[in-house]
């Protein structure tokens, strides 16, 4: 048997034995569900980027890039990692009025938390446009989609929990049109890159307003100690949540510190869009149904189960993305030149990305002592790779911050193979044979 037929029928074997799992084929039945209406959603955001690029420049992108990115940061302290505390509470919910509890509790706290951290962002308004470069209303629009994403994520994460996974489809899909044709008027008849924005906001907001429809809670009860759970185990996540951000999201402001306006949109367009758009394709349809379909299974097996797939994984992802890179490049036009060292950097820096964000996925659900691994993973390596950030794009611009991200995900997948092998399961009684 030659090695290709090998490989082959190992595939199979592994694929058999997965199906024969009656977890596993729902997930893949709700993966199945959710990627055609995300895909859609996907494509639609694709097209308008490839828009934005074509005829609003790539200084524009990079405006764009910018905004959506800093909304993400500003978004964290307005959330408090409450998402994913819903994703772990909800479903053990024994009655209606334990999830009224629940979510009114987190209702009272979520809307407390939006306005004080809206202050402060006008408070600080001077320092903040100083430090990004932002006129008055780029920072009012980032403010404004920054809670426009926060009621969003939590939003979703009650659907995710609920396992309404059609519906939230459906709603994705139809505020993504509306997001399009904002596009196409900002990209075809305004020429002005702030109505992309406004299409961002209002994408958000419409499937808010759909969602809470959906998820039609008669009525808001209160509890402090219910309070208090929920947002202790949502202020770990937060903080490597924040831990994220910081990592994954720095590199685009370093550039834009040492590098020009239009370099800016460059990198945006090689890099931050493919990333954004590989982070929508993790998030909005694998862990979609992964978290929720593994919030009480055994940590360990996934574990175990995932790392014997990595030889399939890997290069399935790395050529993924190759492929992704270069189809979106070609859809930019003639103005944007295939830099094929950038296409390898990218594609194999995001292989591992995946691989990050699977085993990240696995172990935040767990409970406490997960999220406390998953922000150690993070926290440990973090300020020797951001120092190498700055050091390698001072020094070679794109391809030195491409050559740091490269660096940081091999680094981020083996610090949590090394802490999961020689201390996490020092913890835990489950023994597994490596």
């Amino acid at each position: 048997m030659t090695f290709t037929k090998e490989i082959i029928e190992n595939v199979k074997g592994k694929s058999v034995k997965l199906l024969r799992n009656s977890e596993i084929r729902a997930f893949i039945e709700n993966l199945g569900i959710v990627f055609i209406f995300r895909f859609t959603s996907a494509v639609l955001s694709v097209i308008g980027l490839v828009l934005a690029a074509r005829y609003l420049g790539a200084v524009s992108v990079g405006n764009v890039t910018l905004i959506q990115n800093t909304a993400y940061l500003l978004y964290i302290p307005m959330c408090f990692g409450i998402n994913i505390s819903v994703i772990k509470f909800l479903p053990d919910c024994k009655n209606e009025e334990e999830t009224e509890i629940l979510l009114g509790s987190i209702g009272v706290w979520s809307l407390v938390l939006t306005v004080i951290s809206v202050i402060i962002y006008g408070l600080f308004h001077p320092a903040i446009n100083k430090a990004l470069g932002f006129s008055g209303i780029q920072l009012l629009l980032t403010v404004i989609m920054a809670v426009t994403i926060n009621y969003s994520m939590i939003t979703e994460a009650i659907l995710r929990s609920r396992k309404q996974f059609l519906t939230l489809g459906i709603i994705k899909m139809v505020s993504s049109l509306i997001f399009f044709t904002f596009t196409l008027i900002s990209s075809l008849v305004l020429k002005n890159y702030l109505y992309f924005v406004y299409g961002l906001i209002i994408n958000q907001f419409v499937a808010i307003i759909w969602s809470l429809k959906t998820i039609n809670i008669k009525k808001f009860r209160f509890s402090m100690d219910i309070s208090k759970r929920a947002y202790k185990y949502g202020a770990i996540n937060m903080v490597s949540g924040a831990l994220s951000y910081i990592m994954f999201n720095s590199d685009l402001y370093i550039v834009n510190h040492f590098c020009s306006d239009y370099d800016v949109g460059i990198y945006s367009l090689y890099q931050v869009n493919v990333k954004n758009f590989f982070n929508l394709m993790f998030h909005e349809i694998f862990a979609v149904v992964f978290l929720p379909t593994i919030v009480r299974m055994d940590t360990m097996k996934i574990y175990k189960r995932i790392k014997s797939l990595i030889p399939i994984m890997l290069p399935i992802a790395i050529i993924a993305n190759m492929a992704l890179s270069i189809f979106m490049l070609l859809l930019y036009g003639r103005d944007y030149k295939i830099n094929w060292i950038y296409i390898l950097l990218i594609s194999v820096s995001l292989g591992f990305h995946f691989l990050y964000y699977v085993f990240n996925s696995v172990f935040t659900v767990e409970g406490k002592k997960g999220a406390l691994l998953c922000m150690n993973v993070l926290g440990l390596p973090m300020p020797v790779l951001i120092l190498i950030s700055i050091v390698l794009t001072r020094a070679w611009g794109i391809t030195g911050e491409l050559i740091s991200l490269l660096i940081t995900q091999l680094t981020l997948v083996g610090v949590f193979l090394f802490i999961i092998k020689f201390k996490y399961l020092k913890n835990i009684k489950t023994h597994i044979k490596y």
